[in-house]
């Protein structure tokens, strides 16, 4: 972020029911679009009528669904390591183990989260992994449940595979060599796309802001410098 705001006005804030956002109110809701609404509202408050969108894992499908609804704000996406949301099973198993009373530092304890949160946390350089651990064990567990329950429903990946395939606008995607799942959703979108670049990281995995920071910077730089000039292009892994 720091490097990037030599050049351009960057924004980053937690989403509902993360970090500085709590606690929300009891009657909040966590859905896709609601962190979408959110989204919007925070580019209408700082008068961003322009805004390159970087929406990372869910986050993606939050970006996709504000530039769906608000067209005339967001000038392009840029999607880094892409997922289709949880499986419903997962999401199943995750609410019997996730009651409202239960804290999310206890359920890291669990097999299915602990698995989950090595995998995807293991290749963070420190001290960003503590902090990813730190600020999971924090999160609202109701957050964290419907908002995973929305992403899973199937509408909120459909919308961002829509915007990308006919949206005029250039999407820039992003993922990690390493990341599997990541790596084979991000080319199933730009094999759709209108107009999309695709970068792939060498030696990369879940999270490329952290492993390979530099590079991001140099990916999200020069796309916005050329404002998706080429209608579509393939960058090889650096």
């Amino acid at each position: 972020m720091a490097k990037l705001e030599d050049k351009h006005l960057c924004l980053i804030y937690d989403a509902r029911g993360v970090g500085r956002s709590q606690p929300a109110s009891l009657d909040a809701r966590f859905t896709i679009e609601d962190h979408a609404e959110d989204l919007q509202a925070i580019l209408e408050y700082a008068g961003i009528y322009d805004a390159v969108v970087v929406g990372h894992d869910i986050g993606a499908l939050v970006a996709a669904r504000s530039a769906q609804a608000h067209p005339q704000d967001v000038k392009s996406l840029v999607v880094v390591s892409p997922r289709r949301g949880l499986r419903p099973e997962d999401v199943k198993s995750l609410a019997v183990l996730t009651p409202a009373s239960l804290a999310l530092r206890e359920l890291a304890n669990y097999p299915l989260v602990r698995n989950l949160l090595t995998r995807r946390f293991r290749r963070a350089p420190q001290p960003y992994r503590d902090q990813l651990y730190y600020d999971f064990a924090n999160l609202s567990p109701r957050a964290a449940y419907e908002t995973a329950l929305s992403a899973s429903e199937g509408e909120p990946a459909e919308a961002l595979q829509k915007y990308i395939e006919r949206s005029e606008s250039p999407s820039l995607i992003v993922c990690g060599e390493k990341d599997k799942k990541g790596a084979a959703e991000a080319r199933r979108l730009f094999a759709v796309a209108r107009a999309a670049k695709l970068a792939t990281i060498d030696d990369c995995g879940f999270l490329p802001m952290l492993e390979y920071p530099g590079q991001i910077v140099k990916l999200v730089d020069d796309f916005i410098g050329s404002n998706g000039a080429d209608r579509r292009s393939l960058q090889r892994p650096i």
